[in-house]
């Protein structure tokens, strides 16, 4: 390499990222939307692929007790819970 070249940056890494479920205390996954390579999905262990149809939900926030819209950003991983939240 020439002192005029530089090398090429190396590719910055994503962290897994996981939260502990608000209902059971579980693993919960970030929701990822849309389409997604392969190769990117393989560097997001820690991710739910959802595909491109992003739904609206309607969920009870607990502390008000109001019902609200939203499309979920989290997903508990507890096969027996499943809470999905924003």
């Amino acid at each position: 390499m020439s002192p005029d070249e530089t090398a090429p940056s190396p590719k910055p890494k994503k962290r897994a990222v996981s939260r502990k479920c608000p209902v059971c205390g579980s693993e919960a996954w970030r929701i990822a939307y849309g389409m997604i390579m392969r190769w990117d999905q393989d560097a997001m262990p820690k991710t739910e692929f959802a595909g491109c149809m992003v739904m609206l939900e309607a969920r009870v926030y607990p502390a008000t007790g109001k019902v609200e819209l939203g499309t979920a950003k989290w997903a508990c991983q507890n096969p027996e819970c499943r809470h999905r939240w924003w």
